[in-house]
């Protein structure tokens, strides 16, 4: 199957992008780890949480209810009102959050006010940047926002290894250079989208329509951001709870693994809400059927690979990363891999619920969900720890989908997420999987550090084709 003449220039560009995102998210790791120690790590660990957790709240929904509203509308003056006016609204939330935590910070924690000025300025800048970006994505800018991308991160590796090579690494330092990065790729979208003519100086206006244009649908968005972040990063702090940093950052760090998979899915996802729109408006249902499949089948046949090779990789990798000689169960990146692929999977029906105007029971399913996966961690993680958070994890991608797959059908949704040929995919993946992990514990490859990482994943890649190939003539499945 040649897979790379089916995908677009566009998506090849994409890919290269996401790439060098993970690539530098991994990159930083052993910059903060040898230059500055396992346990600053684990600190950055939990700011990062706290941010995620932030931008919900900053980005007030804009990134998914004004952008859904502007990638079908080339009116210049709309388009400047709306995110000039959706800019405005996040700086002064953001001045609002702000004045509520230092006065917090002020009164019974003074030796973190520097801490949270960081912390909230990194987060309201984010959420511009990410607004502009998901702009740019509307108006099927991909590749330029590609570029952006790849400039933010070589930029943050550039200058945080200068500062490593210098031995002038602290946490605050990182920090400051995070927040400037941030401001410096602010300015320079905004600028570009100006000399683009989809931004315009002369319509730097508010918007009156506040509440009815703004506030009311971002509500729902600020909810199911705060919901998925209670899913995704609510665990991480209660581990720190339990766990010393050691345990802590490898758990984090195979999670920021599993998230190649959710880079992955955004190089197949990125223009399929656009398209859908498009499709809904035209009333075209079964082309609505026949992209989210075919979609989710190029995402299946490369993730399929991706994970076979991290799987049997990271450990080493990993170990290499944290500045540790711990070895880590190949099960845990398994678990996070399946929980990501669930997710994944989901989006189909998550976009099918959008441009139905079905957002509340996204919202509603989201919420519940969040809720059940911080009690479960609350529960289960005291006593059972890193085991207890993917269990929990697991647990909650499987209703989640679930449920979400269950009012899709009631709302009218008749075609299938995948083809018959991806579920026997599954299949010889699990067998390849458990092939590899009976030949490790039997220790039949001794080849050397890294070279028998890599012995491993061309023999399990190669006994995974020979299954693909097996089951084409068995049973005419491409």
């Amino acid at each position: 199957m040649n897979y790379i003449k089916q995908i677009p220039k566009e998506t090849k560009i994409r890919f290269l992008s996401e790439l060098t995102v993970k690539s530098g998210s991994f990159l930083i790791i052993p910059i903060i780890t040898y230059g500055i120690g396992l346990n600053e790590y684990s600190y950055f660990i939990i700011i990062t949480c706290v941010i995620n957790g932030l931008l919900p709240l900053f980005l007030l929904g804009f990134n998914f209810s004004i952008i859904k509203k502007l990638a079908t509308n080339e009116n210049l003056k709309n388009n400047s009102i709306k995110v000039f006016s959706s800019i405005s609204l996040i700086s002064i939330f953001s001045l609002l959050i702000f004045s509520f935590t230092f006065l917090i910070s002020y009164i019974f924690f003074k030796n973190l006010l520097v801490l949270n000025l960081l912390i909230i300025l990194i987060s309201h800048f984010t959420a511009i940047l990410q607004l502009l970006f998901e702009f740019m994505r509307s108006k099927n800018k991909s590749n330029i926002f590609s570029i952006f991308q790849i400039f933010e991160t070589l930029l943050f590796l550039f200058l945080s290894s200068l500062f490593f090579l210098f031995n002038e690494l602290n946490l605050i330092r990182l920090l400051l250079l995070i927040l400037s990065i941030k401001i410096i790729c602010s300015c320079l979208i905004f600028l570009y989208l100006i000399k683009l003519n989809y931004l315009s100086q002369k319509y730097l206006t508010f918007d009156r329509k506040i509440i009815a244009n703004y506030i009311s649908p971002g509500l729902v968005f600020i909810a199911l951001g705060l919901s998925e972040w209670l899913i995704n990063f609510s665990d991480k702090l209660i581990l720190d709870s339990f766990l010393s940093p050691l345990y802590l950052s490898i758990y984090f760090t195979a999670a920021m693994f599993s998230g190649i998979l959710n880079s992955l899915g955004s190089i197949f996802w990125w223009d399929l809400f656009p398209k859908l729109l498009i499709l809904k408006k035209n009333n075209d249902y079964s082309k609505i059927y026949s992209l989210i499949r075919n979609k989710n089948s190029l995402y299946v046949d490369f993730s399929i690979f991706f994970v076979l090779i991290l799987i049997i990789l990271l450990p080493t990798i990993q170990a290499f990363l944290l500045n540790s000689n711990f070895v880590i169960n190949h099960y845990i990146y398994l678990t996070f891999f399946i929980c990501v692929f669930i997710h994944q999977l989901s989006t189909g029906w998550e976009f099918f619920c959008y441009i139905n105007n079905k957002e509340k029971f996204i919202l509603i399913n989201s919420i519940i969900w969040g809720i059940i996966s911080f009690v479960l961690y609350l529960l289960i993680i005291p006593n059972f720890k890193i085991d207890g958070a993917l269990f929990s994890l697991l647990c909650v991608k499987i209703g989640y989908s679930l449920s979400l797959r269950n009012y899709c059908k009631k709302i009218g949704f008749k075609g299938n997420l995948l083809k018959k040929r991806e579920f026997f995919k599954f299949t010889y993946f699990f067998i390849s999987f458990l092939i590899f992990i009976i030949i490790l514990k039997l220790d039949l490859i001794n080849l050397g550090f890294i070279i028998t990482d890599f012995t491993y994943v061309l023999l399990i890649l190669t006994i995974y084709c020979l299954f693909l190939n097996l089951g084409k003539k068995l049973f005419n499945i491409s």
